[in-house]
């Protein structure tokens, strides 16, 4: 049998890769059935009377539960509303994918979002993540003909095109400062304890429009999503001495709102909640579903939530880890602001009204009623996605009586029991108290269930075509090995060692917490196979015939390699204390974080030399002409002028308060974003001219050693990472 060519098996393997992964997403990635429409009132139905006619809806990104709730808060006013009962306080639970845009998809439609989410909340199109054509309650609110308004994260404006009134919105991502004079007086205080304009630009966007929205009748919901305490946790973790004066300002905007609904008669009737689409864990980063990035705080906050009776105590500890009062579900909230606002409950929450805020209804039938609304729209999202069962109200299910039920059988005898109660609570004369609260108790048991069922379908995978895209990878894997069997053949130990590695890798991805902790892995082994190098190396010398004549250079040579081999594990070690990283040790103490924020004069004598060194290998890569050291010098000039400014305007505790007001005094008022253009076209033209000065020059006498590309991208790296961690690259 003829032998399949290996190019052919190497073409085979490329096409399978790109295969697998595609079959894998769908299964990774399964639609969600979603159902179309917006929800309505019957013609006959009997409707609650609506509690509020107004909500300002207050969004802090990455507010963790303890930056409000705990004896640390800065949130001081705000703990003073907990205390007197005019704010309900909440742990509101955020599953995992813990970012933005799949935050506010489960806030505002009550459904579970996927991780494809997490894809689409770095997409820039507007129309890769609407939900313009989803049921929401603020589309509720819109179909009313009531105006909304919001000012903040433009992510609201993506996923709600054309449904403001009137919007601002803030990028999230990077905050342009082509209309605001980098370094004004007005960011830089007599001390150094201004905030990075990143931190505050974001936040006093959203503010100015205040006074004049609180003041306006035209609106019937005000949306404000604040940036600023989030890019902090991002740039310097919960802990960062700028955290506490931000949540102090934003405790000063819940002080101005809430004055502004006590004393203004056209918001009398204004509910305002405040709350974050996210935590953050004890690096300031999220995305996970660690107890810090899934413990957000919840506050519903209105002088007329005093009438259900006295306050809780306000600082508190933790019940458990991040869990303050009591846990409700991020879903919780869709319904439980449809039921406030007399609005008909979005199609596919998965929200259950939260209890606490029933009592705001006196009568039990209105509170029944509520609830048995929340129940009826779960009900429908049952039946669509389980359709081979039967939630028949006149039947009751042979195993409800066993105690034992699970799943699905649990749901429908709920369900049964629900509706068994509601048909004799109607059939009976005389509705009693005892009666009402026991079928509040049985629907609020159907909805719980029928949550928890419905948010485990919601994120099920599709099993076969994860082993199928699994097994096409494989399948390229196999195709690949006669190839890199034949390349390795002549590097044996290599060959083992990068194979031993793949399956050890291969391995640990599938246990979560290797996956966390996956630079572990690279440390130990990169230790390993450096001393493996050294033990070969002084093995082979070994081997080697001695010689007399040149014993002593022999010497010499064994020398300098076992002081290059001690002085690449000192360096390793170095590398691995300069930042923490993973989930379990990201609090520790690392260079970067600990010692050059208080050493500056170290970090930027680094820096200098990082950029002299890239410099310095620019030009001995290409050594044809006088004009390309003179344009090495001057771009890695740039780029080096550019991180400066850039530490001042963003990262100002990496500088002292002489070098940042000399750099303010130099460069005041040009835009930042100047510098990074002209920096990365800088970058870009050197690549240009190296081609350029290499095609050009024929010259027999002249050297080209046609290297340079690999310390182009060293420039471009040094460039854009962060200041402390720059030294890395020398």
């Amino acid at each position: 049998m003829k032998a399949v060519p290996a190019n052919l098996l190497v073409f085979a393997a490329n096409v399978l890769i790109p295969v697998g992964i595609l079959v894998f997403s769908f299964g990774f990635f399964p639609y969600k059935p979603l159902i179309p429409g917006l929800a309505t009132f019957g013609r006959s139905e009997y409707v609650p009377p609506r509690i509020f006619d107004k909500v300002i809806f207050m969004v802090v990104d990455a507010l963790r539960s303890d930056f409000v709730f705990s004896n640390t808060s800065g949130f001081l006013f705000t703990q003073s509303l907990i205390r007197s009962g005019a704010a309900i306080p909440f742990t509101a639970y955020a599953g995992s994918p813990t970012v933005t845009m799949p935050r506010l998809k489960a806030i505002t439609t009550g459904s579970v979002p996927s991780f494809l989410d997490v894809i689409l909340n770095i997409a820039e199109s507007d129309t890769s993540s609407t939900l313009a054509y989803q049921d929401t309650w603020l589309a509720q609110i819109k179909a009313k003909g009531d105006r909304l308004v919001m000012y903040g994260d433009d992510t609201w404006l993506k996923l709600f095109p054309g449904m403001f009134s009137r919007a601002d919105g803030t990028t999230s991502f990077f905050v342009s400062v082509s209309r605001t004079l980098l370094f004004t007086q007005s960011v830089l205080p007599r001390k150094l304890t201004f905030f990075p304009q990143d931190f505050t630009e974001v936040d006093t966007n959203v503010t100015r429009h205040i006074p004049n929205e609180l003041a306006q009748h035209d609106w019937s919901c005000l949306i404000m999503h604040y940036l600023g305490l989030d890019h902090i946790g991002h740039k310097a973790g919960p802990q960062s001495s700028f955290m506490i004066p931000k949540q102090n300002e934003m405790d000063s905007i819940v002080t101005q709102v809430y004055g502004a609904i006590e004393q203004k008669p056209h918001l009398q009737s204004t509910l305002f909640v405040l709350c974050g689409d996210h935590g953050m864990n004890d690096a300031g980063n999220h995305g996970g579903s660690s107890a810090g990035e899934t413990s957000p705080a919840l506050l519903f906050i209105s002088p007329k939530l005093q009438s259900l009776g006295a306050g809780r105590d306000s600082p508190v500890d933790a019940i458990d880890e991040l869990q303050y009062y009591r846990t409700v579900d991020q879903t919780d909230i869709t319904p439980t602001l449809a039921g406030l606002l007399g609005l008909p409950i979005p199609l596919n929450s998965l929200g259950v009204f939260i209890p606490e805020l029933l009592d705001m209804w006196h009568l039990g039938s209105q509170r029944i009623q509520l609830l048995n609304q929340n129940a009826k729209q779960f009900l429908r999202i049952l039946k669509e996605t389980h359709s081979a069962h039967s939630f028949d109200d006149s039947t009751v299910p042979s195993n409800c009586y066993a105690g034992s039920q699970s799943g699905l059988d649990e749901v429908q005898c709920a369900w049964s029991r629900a509706q068994r109660l509601l048909r004799q609570d109607d059939a009976a004369t005389a509705h009693s108290i005892h009666v009402q609260a026991e079928i509040e108790t049985a629907l609020l048991h159907f909805l719980e269930v029928s949550q928890e069922v419905m948010s485990g379908a919601a994120s099920n995978y599709d099993v076969m075509h994860l082993l199928l895209g699994t097994c096409i990878t494989g399948l390229a894997v196999l195709f690949s090995f006669p190839d890199t069997y034949k390349a390795l053949s002549g590097h044996r130990h290599s060959g083992l060692f990068l194979v031993a590695c793949m399956l050890l890798y291969g391995a640990m991805m599938f246990a979560s917490s290797y996956v966390e902790e996956e630079q572990q892995f690279w440390y130990w082994i990169s230790t390993g196979w450096v001393f493996y190098l050294h033990v070969r190396s002084f093995e082979s010398q070994q081997k080697a015939p001695p010689q007399a004549a040149n014993q002593s250079t022999h010497s010499a040579a064994y020398l300098s390699h076992t002081m290059g081999v001690f002085i690449l594990a000192i360096s390793h070690r170095i590398l691995r204390r300069w930042n923490q990283t993973g989930q379990k040790f990201t609090a520790e103490p690392d260079l970067a974080r600990i010692y050059f924020p208080s050493h500056q004069g170290s970090l930027w004598f680094l820096v200098g030399l990082t950029y002299a060194d890239v410099c310095l290998n620019l030009i001995n890569d290409l050594t044809p002409s006088f004009i390309w050291p003179l344009l090495c010098l001057a771009v890695t000039a740039t780029c080096f002028t550019f991180k400066l400014v850039f530490a001042a305007s963003e990262s100002p505790e990496l500088l002292d308060e002489t070098a940042v007001r000399s750099v303010a005094a130099l460069l005041n008022g040009i835009p930042l974003v100047l510098y990074a253009r002209v920096a990365m076209g800088g970058i870009v033209l050197l690549l240009l001219a190296s081609r350029f000065i290499a095609k050009s020059s024929h010259s027999p006498h002249r050297r080209i050693k046609g290297n340079q590309y690999p310390d182009l991208p060293d420039s471009q790296v040094a460039t854009q990472g962060s200041g402390n961690d720059e030294p890395n690259i020398c």
